[in-house]
């Protein structure tokens, strides 16, 4: 039980007004409980953060993590490798992804990730990389979708690829305006294709992406087969409110996802008409069920609500960032704020064991900072949960302190 020994009432609590944390240095969560830890120690106008809370920041086993770096030293920019246990910096990584978000760790090699290479030597060719060797080799190229120039990305709803680690969705542009979403398959070095774009059935925007069974492919609010024919349409009012793909307690793949207005399709006559902080489309039943929401006590979604589901050892369990843009007063005046405002917090999905318990205040003002000279979306805590679901990385500026630093949180489940 990821939950034992973490609070799971609905109290409100009063976020502690408190100097940032010294780095390295265990600190207790005065509200929560939770053993939290900074292991990075910015400048101001550094970034230390996790990629995004629907990629994976530990490899297979955990000995390993990578975060992204970016502000101060132009040199440092990029992704860089820490050791998984003891937090320490090991090296910047020898190369240049597309994005911050778009590197994939092995689900089962602990030695080995995928990436989008920008490197001119390489450039848009989808690379996997060794870590001990510390060399990155071609696994393909996609001239025929991105052309000699395009680089292949995957959208702006990137997930982790199955757990085969055998299928990833992209989408590109040829160069002559042709947008396509496709799936590659690794092993048999085969691809399916869809077209996308302005006036067509699926925006250019967006790519295809896989579920943990590598069976589903979600795009936008489709639900299409593994070789990208249409099977369902998700009841969802919006496609792109955050969401993490991942597995149920019953082995089926599904959407995490945040929902501020009720499903066109009323979610399945459940309450809350399908709003609520955490909703769970399962993909094999076609269901929708609200998990958190209004209707058991939690009310209506806080904004910057994110959701990571990557933890692949524990399916059903769901990590959770609020941040509450609207109420950032409460980080200072010693009132008790709204239920999770500014709160890392952790849901078990399954029906029979639901439990939502509170973690720790990750203290960010994020995209309302103005003390930064960089992107205050880069503040947001994007809350990533591990492998093995015991342990829990976030960011944080630490109330506009001008710099993002990364945090760990080791649960209390969680065994060295």
């Amino acid at each position: 039980n990821l939950c034992k020994g973490l609070p799971t009432h609905k109290n409100k609590v009063t976020v502690p007004v408190m100097d940032k944390p010294p780095f390295g240095k265990p600190y207790k969560d005065p509200v929560f409980g939770a053993k939290v830890i900074r292991i990075s120690d910015t400048q101001k106008g550094e970034v230390v953060k996790p990629m995004y809370s629907t990629i994976q920041s530990w490899n297979a086993d955990e000995s390993l993590m990578i975060l992204y770096h970016t502000g101060g030293n132009p040199d440092n920019l990029g992704h860089h490798l820490y050791d998984g246990k003891t937090y320490k910096h090991l090296r910047k990584l020898d190369i240049t992804a597309k994005d911050i978000e778009e590197l994939y760790w092995h689900h089962t090699d602990p030695n080995v990730f995928f990436y989008v290479s920008a490197n001119y030597k390489d450039y848009g060719y989808f690379m996997k990389y060794d870590v001990a060797a510390d060399k990155a080799t071609k696994v393909a190229d996609f001239m025929q979708y991105c052309g000699r120039e395009g680089v292949p990305v995957s959208g702006n709803d990137v997930q982790m690829p199955p757990l085969s680690d055998d299928r990833f969705g992209f989408r590109c542009n040829d160069g002559r305006g042709q947008e396509t979403g496709f799936i590659y398959e690794v092993s048999t070095d085969k691809t399916w294709s869809v077209p996308m774009g302005e006036g067509l059935k699926y925006d250019p925007w967006n790519a295809p992406m896989l579920g943990p069974s590598g069976k589903n492919v979600r795009l936008m609010s489709y639900i299409l087969d593994d070789t990208l024919k249409e099977n369902y349409e998700l009841d969802l009012y919006e496609y792109h409110s955050h969401a993490s793909l991942g597995r149920l307690a019953n082995g089926h793949d599904a959407l995490f996802a945040t929902a501020f207005d009720p499903a066109p399709g009323g979610c399945d006559g459940g309450p809350d008409k399908g709003v609520g902080s955490l909703t769970v489309h399962d993909f094999e039943e076609k269901t929708c069920r609200v998990v958190v929401g209004e209707f058991n006590g939690y009310g209506y979604p806080g904004s910057g609500t994110h959701v990571s589901a990557v933890g692949h050892k524990v399916p059903g369990w769901a990590l959770m960032s609020t941040i509450g843009y609207y109420n950032l007063e409460y980080l200072s005046n010693n009132k008790q704020a709204p239920l999770l405002f500014s709160e890392i917090w952790l849901v078990n999905t399954d029906p029979a064991n639901f439990e939502v318990c509170r973690i720790a205040h990750h203290h960010s003002w994020a995209k309302a900072a103005e003390n930064v000279s960089y992107h205050g979306y880069l503040g947001e805590p994007h809350a990533t949960l591990s492998p093995s679901g015991t342990r829990l990385v976030f960011g944080s500026d630490w109330k506009n302190s001008g710099s993002v630093d990364t945090y760990v949180v080791e649960l209390p489940a969680y065994v060295k």
